[in-house]
């Protein structure tokens, strides 16, 4: 065995929520030698195990877990943090003589770890939303207070006044995304934009790759994801998440969590899928709300969690397909490479033979000569199909197009919980994925239903008043 690449190697496990990467990292840690290190943005944080899916000390095996579970739940927990973290337990992990192992669901922190100067994002809703990360730069709350009584439209119009290549990236309602990029200048004196140009340079000429990395993509197809994203909803409210949500309300320091339209879910813990969706109910729970309107409250949220938990699930596709995988081709003619592998999760009674055992073995191989892998694209016909649609390169950020789909946003009015939401797409590739989803094809035709009721409404109404007047 190689103990030199053991000393400076990486393996990283990305894939969609819910589709068994803790379940492969134990594994594989225990087949190699291995440690984890957790790279999913809401199981840093204490507590909250059921919302958050953390693995159990059961599970576990016996296996290192680092960075889970350390962090205090009314603090924001940012990604430059994370990459300082990783780094320095993946040093700890080599000087072990051990096999680094880093596993999740939050790709912008994979990608923080194994790439220099990385295009990333600090918004774990949203990852398919690019930023670049600077030193000394993390979105402080002091920041955002000189700016409070400031409009959102007046935000992006200061931003477009100094930097109007960034703001064109931005929509105006992005009020965290603009204030970034203002505070970027604010603390460097360079516009954000100049510093993206200088990082997808840097990307082009230098070795980004930190580590020779093995890329595992865990993929399951998208009609049985979802089926197992929506029963393990319904289990983690068998385990009682309504009782951690109203605790995580409590525990929180805004207590405007709730609070309708004026409630934050962009950050820390709030961002948990189930918070935002569930709010309405919770907040209703200490009314004089009848059972009647609140169980239709919860099984509103409920049927939200669902959609939300799938639609995180198509983003983190996007990002990997459109983000990683073409970053991890970009190494293929360094000197460290990150080497992608898709492996097939979709029919569990396979696991052990299309998982488990294909994972262990070309980890193995990884280790024991780099050199000697398999052609990621023999292993199956999903992973030769999944690899080939990846792109050769990322695209610029600064060269981005970004589409506005009206069908599938919704405005305060619109939206159960008062708060708007808009859906905008960064690119064509992503854009043209987003208009054959099952979602916005549902949404078109709602919107078209209700746009012929609305006509015949006006047309029976018409209809009336002029039957009256002919009396």
């Amino acid at each position: 065995m190689a103990t030199s690449l053991i000393q400076r190697g990486l393996i990283a496990i990305t894939g969609t929520t819910g589709v068994g990467k803790s379940q492969l990292a134990i594994e594989l840690a225990r087949a190699v030698n291995g440690e984890v290190i957790n790279a999913d943005a809401l199981q840093v944080y204490k507590g909250y195990d059921i919302i958050t899916n953390k693995v159990s000390s059961e599970e576990m095996l016996g296996v290192p877990h680092h960075l889970l579970g350390f962090v205090e739940p009314n603090r924001e927990y940012t990604v430059q943090e994370f990459e300082q973290d990783a780094l320095r337990k993946i040093s700890e992990i080599h000087q072990r003589n051990r096999v680094p192992i880093l596993v999740g669901g939050t790709n912008y922190y994979i990608q923080s770890v194994m790439f220099r100067k990385s295009l990333i994002s600090t918004t774990s809703r949203d990852p398919c939303s690019p930023d670049v990360a600077l030193p000394g730069v993390a979105g402080s709350r002091e920041f955002e207070q000189q700016y409070s009584a400031k409009s959102d439209q007046d935000l992006w119009e200061e931003l477009r006044a100094v930097d109007p290549v960034m703001a064109e990236n931005w929509h105006a309602n992005n009020r965290r995304k603009v204030l970034r990029s203002l505070e970027v200048l604010a603390a460097t004196g360079r516009p954000h934009s100049e510093w993206i140009r200088e990082s997808e340079a840097a990307r082009e000429k230098e070795e980004v790759l930190r580590f020779p990395t093995l890329v595992f993509w865990l993929y399951a197809d998208p009609p049985t994801l979802d089926k197992r994203l929506f029963e393990r909803v319904d289990k983690m409210i068998e385990r009682g998440m309504f009782g951690e949500l109203s605790q995580l309300g409590k525990d929180l320091t805004d207590q405007t969590a709730f609070a309708g339209p004026s409630g934050d879910f962009s950050a820390g813990l709030k961002q948990a899928i189930g918070f935002r969706e569930f709010g309405p109910y919770l907040a209703a729970k200490s009314t004089s709300t009848t059972d009647e309107d609140l169980e239709l409250l919860r099984q509103q949220g409920i049927e939200d969690m669902k959609l939300s938990t799938r639609r995180y699930a198509k983003r983190q596709i996007a990002w990997i397909r459109n983000k990683l995988l073409p970053e991890c081709n970009g190494t293929l003619s360094k000197s460290a490479k990150a080497r992608p592998y898709v492996l097939d999760a979709t029919d569990l009674n396979t696991w052990d033979s299309l998982v488990k055992a294909q994972g262990v073995d070309i980890a193995k191989q990884f280790i024991d000569d780099e050199q000697r892998l398999p052609d990621a694209a023999t292993i199956s016909e999903i992973a030769a199909k999944l690899l080939a649609d990846a792109k050769e390169k990322p695209n610029s950020v600064l060269a981005w197009k970004r589409f506005h789909c009206p069908i599938c946003s919704k405005t305060p009015e619109e939206a159960r919980d008062g708060v708007a939401y808009e859906v905008w797409l960064n690119g064509q590739d992503e854009y043209n994925q987003h208009l054959q989803s099952r979602q916005h094809r549902k949404n078109r035709t709602y919107r078209k239903r209700l746009a012929e009721r609305n006509s015949n409404s006006l047309a029976n109404a018409k209809g009336s008043s002029e039957s009256e007047n002919d009396d």
